[in-house]
């Protein structure tokens, strides 16, 4: 692609020269930065990392975890009797998954793990659900 060559309206010599939105390359980039010199500077409005509907929802999840996991304090994978468990969410933490208890099991971390990377296993244990299966 050739450049457009034309008199730049900044320059006093007349010449056609490379012309850059209208200017030759000097007069272009002194007219850009007097451009993003006169802009007002904007304050970078800091996202935050949770949402405030999502936040009272996590309150509400961790009373509930927190009451269940008393109430269930042994590993519910078959056989195990490990007392030191992490709540797993059989059906998600998505909408109302994550409090809804009929979907949480204690388990004790090396099962937990076990039935994340075995998700058939899991699901024939009863450990596991899909989000579309059907549950009463």
């Amino acid at each position: 692609m050739r450049a457009k060559l034309g008199v730049c309206p900044d320059c006093d010599n007349g010449k056609d020269v490379p012309l850059i939105a209208g200017r030759c390359n000097t007069h272009y980039w002194q007219h850009r930065n007097k451009i993003n010199q006169s802009k007002p500077n904007t304050k970078k409005v800091k996202i935050a990392p949770v949402s405030a509907k999502r936040l009272e929802a996590l309150k509400k999840y961790r009373r509930i975890r927190d009451k269940f996991l008393q109430e269930n304090p042994i590993c519910m994978y078959p056989g195990c009797k490990s007392k030191q468990v992490t709540l797993h969410h059989g059906k998600g933490r998505i909408g109302s998954y994550l409090t809804d208890k009929r979907f949480f099991k204690s388990l004790c971390w090396p099962h937990h793990e076990y039935i994340e990377r075995h998700p058939l296993e899991a699901k024939k244990l009863g450990l596991r659900f899909d989000r579309n299966d059907k549950f009463l």
